[in-house]
This record gives C-alpha cells, structure tokens and sequence, in this order.
C-alpha cells in the first residue's frame, strides 16, 4: 500500500488562520444568551421525599457489572465463532484478509475480537454510494478550503496517523483516504437520507459462496479527479442543533420539544438522585440536544464548525452521535511520546495515598467566547460550579443523604445541599489559561483568575479525575482509565472505544449539565454531618466502592486500550474500507468457516505456530 502524501497547509498554521477568519466574524454569532455573570445552574425542585433502601449508585453498579461480565463471556473464543457471529450480526461474508486480521489481532493478544460494531455503523450508510463515487469524492476533498486532506507528512495528525498504518500497510490495498484537520466533526446527513442509504445496504447484503479473499486492484493515480460538490458551509459559533436536528428521528425529542421533558429525561437519569442510567443516551443529541443546546460549547457556540449535509467519507477522532463521520482512534492515544497525554505508571500513587479531591485543569476552550456568552460554555459553567466563592450561600444542588438520624442506616433520600463549603475542601479546580476569546480575553480579567496548571504527572496524586470535553473530545481519558485514580466523564462526543467501556464499572459518567455532580462526590467522599462542609447532611463514606470502579477501570484498560488495540482497530475498519470503496465489494470477502485457522492448518496456522513458538 501507498497512502498518498499531497503538500497541504500545516494544520499550525491552519488553526491560526481559522481563528483569525473567525475572529471577524464573530462579532455578529448567532448566539442566543444573553447574562452578565457566571450563571450556576438553578437546582431542580425536590420531589416528595422518597426513601429507598438502596442507594441509586449502588444498584447500578451491579446491574453494570453482570451487563459487563456477559460481554466479557460473549466474546468469540475461536476464529469459526468470530465469523459465524460476524455472518449472523451483518448479513455478510467478512472482508478480504480477515483471516488475516484475526492472526494479527491474536498475535497481539486481543480479548474482544467481536466488539467492532461502531466500524460497521460508520460505514454502513456507504454501501449505498457506488464505489467509484466514493472514490472521487475522497479525491475531490483534497484542497485547503475544505478542511480535509489526504494524508500528509508534515502535520503531526498525519505523521501520527501514517505510523499507526506503518503496522497495518502490508495488509492493505492502495487507498486514499480522506483526513479530518479539524477538532470538530464534519459530516451531518438529514435522518431521512441516511435512512435510504441504509435501506440499500440492508436490501443489497449478500453472502456468495466462493467469494475472492482478496481485494481488486485498482490504479488510483490513473482516476481523473473529477470535480465533486462536497456541499460544505461555514456553521461557526451557530447553534448545533439548528442542523443536528435534521439528523434525528421525527419522533425524537430534538424533532418534537412538545414531548414531555420528564419523561425525556428518565430515559437515561435515575428519578431519585438524578445519576446517569444509560451513558450513551445521556449523550444522544436526539434526546439531550434541546436541554444542552444552550449549555455546551460545541451546541452553542463551537469556533470552526465547517460541515457538509452531503454523505461524503472523512475520517475523524470523534464525533457526535448525530454525525456521519468515520471514526478512527484518536492520534493522542496512540501518540505515546506526548507528555501532555501519555500514562506513565512511575508518576501514579497508591489509592490510599492520593489526595481525597477531585481535580481538574484546562484551557478555557469548548466554544467562541465572547463577554455576553461566556458562561454558557460547559467548561467555564463547570468551573463555576466547583468555585465556593462563586457559589456563595445561595446555591443549592440535590444530593442524597442517609436517613438513619444517628440509628443504624435505613435507607437513603434526597436533600437539598449547600456545596459551597463542600467544593473548597474536596475540590481542585481551575482553567490553567484563558485563551480563544473574541476580539480579546481582556474582558475575563475581571471574572477568571487562572491558576497555576497541573504538570500530567501531578494530577495522579487525586483519587477523582474529572474529564471534560473541550472543542471535541478529551485527549486524556486513556491516561485517566489507566491510572489507580477514578474518572469522571462528562460528554457529548462518541469516540472508537465506546462500545468497550461501561459506566459505573470501568469509570462514573456526569450528566453534561453537572447536576447530580455533589450527588456523585458525596456519596464517594462522604459527609458527616457535624462536619463544617456538610450542610448538616450526612453521607456514608464510599472509598472502597471508588477504588474498585478504578481498579476495574484501570485492569480493563491494560487489556482493550492497549497500543496493540488501536492497531487491531485500524487493521479492521480499514479491511471493511477498502470493500466498501472496491468495485468487485459484493464479490470479495472471506467465505471459509473458519476452521482452517483454529486447527492449525493452512499458512495461517503454520505462521501462528511459528510465532508462538519462537516466543
């Protein structure tokens, strides 16, 4: 394989110009806000109080970990299991070399070799464009004003990409593949549109029995580059959900804000305490896009949002569930030279020696800020929100409590809290820099003061790590999994690994608005009641139940988001890549059953053998 390298820009230089340009035209967003301080979010009201004898967090817990434990037993142990299940869950042959695959991901010692659905979701829609058509519209994207490019040696998104594809190459045909340069996804196709491409794909899936295990050459220096409408326009500091919305289901809550709210809500948050139940509701855009639309950076107000509504193929490091993106493992993951990002164990503590504290740093990004709308974005509300001063004796969030009175403990309830005394004792959290305002951060002096930043390595000296998006996703979530701390993650953005992580087990997921975040804290820190940061409301303490969720979460993540598992992860989507923009896709794929491999015999046997046995 060749990955073309075409002279572009330098994304350095094309962050500066992007900003630049925007920082014109900023000065008449389309914002909707207006306030002139930092707004904490009002709490909800509390309902007739209800006393439950187990605590919310407790029982999801459990129900989380016998959902994980039958992912982890469900997984194919045998490459005939991996491909009768393959069969059974797409409808089709594997791709070319997925054999292949299989030895490579097995020689990297792989323990999920059925957890790939996101590929198969991303790529789907493009069974329904005819190869040729995607191989030209890849081309045509190659040209600075689009923001996308094919791979390129000069950017560090690029050097990175190419050398996690150094591994793979040998696999692989010649591809163009067509390269996101910006922090924010791209594409975001009307529901209906996707709906008939997929209805191609479903009606078109075929499993011929002599199919060819191997791709078709195609010469891609010999295609003319023809001229295609890409259809992408500027959508900066507008609100997201203007052109999201288009991309739910009509009976969805972004299509239909008569629905009720409540009952919107419960669909993914507990109705006592106000924890997340289901993550990846939590950040469907469908469901959560009207209550945040006007509370996260991206939905308000994001800085370089240059989309297309056309079905066209670009690969990026995330996405929001509402995007036609294809996703691939963010180049900060695989990047273990950056200090910024990397996990290094010999920094870590023990849990029993880190501070009892949730910390958190960054950059005042997320969004355009400007004096009136500021405070809208989700970082800056949830600095506010941990800030005692700001937060003052007027600010309550709902929190549960246990109701014994002194007697031993008979079950638990909500109450109103007072945090302020709470987030100055348990909490560290500040921006690091104010940076990415418009025409200047000079009008935050007076309302932000930064702080000293964390070095990487410090912030592991914290039992808590919270996660928190900025422009897009946040590059340090493997570190954090990694780690003996706990994570806390709060975000709309859907990256590869997703499907392979489970709240409440591997990490404790944040509702994007942070209001059941005191709730999350004192249950995990405690509170005793005569304590001065109380409130005069008592919690027992939860260290053991913290330390197991990191425990779990850092176990897991030495087995799944492994360097070796980005390359397994790349190999595959770019195996089901390549079928989908060859000529002969619905005559190629691997039609064996599999056993070939698993007795040992054919070269790919005999090479696992060697392998093995010179290990």
């Amino acid at each position: 394989m060749h990955v073309k390298a075409w002279p572009l820009l330098s994304l350095a230089a094309l962050a500066v110009c992007l900003f630049v340009a925007n920082a014109v035209l900023l000065a008449s967003l389309d914002v909707r806000a207006r306030a002139a301080r930092v707004v904490v979010r009002p709490q909800r009201p509390l309902r007739q109080a209800t006393v439950v004898e187990e605590h919310p967090i407790a029982a999801l817990t459990q129900s989380q970990l016998v959902k994980f434990k039958h992912y982890q037993w469900s997984q194919s142990v045998s490459f005939s299991r991996v491909v009768a299940k393959y069969r059974r869950k797409y409808g089709r042959h594997p791709p070319p070399r997925f054999d292949e695959w299989y030895m490579f991901a097995r020689e990297r010692r792989c323990v999920n070799f059925d957890d790939f659905d996101q590929i198969m979701d991303d790529l789907r829609p493009f069974w329904g464009i005819p190869p040729a058509k995607i191989r030209a519209t890849v081309r045509a994207m190659d040209t600075p004003d689009s923001k996308v490019s094919i791979l390129r040696p000069d950017a560090w998104r690029h050097v990175v990409f190419k050398n996690m594809l150094a591994t793979i190459v040998q696999y692989l045909p010649d591809l163009d593949i067509a390269m996101n340069t910006l922090d924010e996804p791209r594409v975001v196709v009307p529901w209906q549109e996707v709906q008939k491409m997929l209805a191609i794909e479903q009606r078109n899936r075929i499993q011929p029995p002599k199919s060819v295990n191997e791709f078709t050459k195609i010469n891609l220096d010999a295609e003319p580059k023809k001229k295609v409408e890409l259809g992408f326009f500027s959508h900066s500091g507008k609100p997201y959900m203007d052109i999201a919305s288009k991309a739910c289901p009509p009976d969805s809550f972004a299509r239909r804000p008569e629905l009720d709210t409540r009952e919107v809500e419960s669909s993914y948050k507990e109705p006592i305490g106000g924890f997340i139940h289901d993550f990846n509701r939590s950040t469907d855009l469908c469901t959560v896009g009207p209550k945040l639309d006007r509370l996260h950076g991206f939905l308000f107000s994001s800085s370089t949002t240059i989309p297309s509504q056309k079905l066209i193929p670009i690969f990026s490091e995330c996405k929001v569930n509402v995007n036609n993106d294809i996703l691939f493992p963010a180049n900060k993951y695989y990047d273990t030279d950056d200090k910024r990002y990397a996990y290094n164990g010999s920094s870590d503590t023990p849990w029993h020696e880190k501070v009892d504290q949730m910390a958190w740093r960054g950059v005042t990004s997320g969004g355009v800020q400007l004096e009136e709308t500021y405070m809208n974005l989700h970082r800056h509300r949830f600095v506010a929100m941990t800030n005692a001063t700001k937060l003052g004796n007027h600010t309550t969030f709902t929190i549960m409590e246990a109701t014994d009175d002194g007697r031993p403990a008979n079950g638990y309830a909500e109450a109103t809290f007072h945090p302020a005394g709470f987030a100055a004792a348990k909490t560290d959290v500040a921006f690091s820099e104010v940076v990415w305002c418009v025409p200047d951060c000079h009008f935050l002096d007076d309302k932000l003061t930064p702080r000293p930043g964390l070095a990487f390595k410090d912030t592991f000296r914290f039992k808590y790590l919270a996660d928190i998006d900025g422009h897009s996703f946040s590059g340090r979530w493997h570190a954090f999994l990694k780690s003996r701390s706990m994570g806390l993650k709060a975000t709309i953005f859907k990256e590869w690994h997703d499907q392979r992580l489970f709240e409440w087990v591997h990490f404790a997921p944040m509702d994007n608005r942070f209001d059941d975040l005191y709730a999350l804290l004192t249950y995990f820190m405690g509170l005793e009641k005569k304590s001065a940061s109380s409130d005069g409301v008592r919690m027992p303490r939860h260290d053991t139940e913290a330390k197991r969720i990191a425990d779990r979460g850092r176990e897991w993540a030495a087995q799944v988001l492994r360097k070796e598992d980005i390359e397994i992860y790349m190999l595959r989507l770019m195996l089901e890549y390549a079928r989908i923009v060859d000529d002969n896709r619905d005559s190629i794929g691997y039609s064996g059953d599999g056993s070939e491999v698993d007795s040992g015999n054919g070269r790919w046997g005999r090479h696992w053998r060697q392998n093995r046995e010179h290990r």
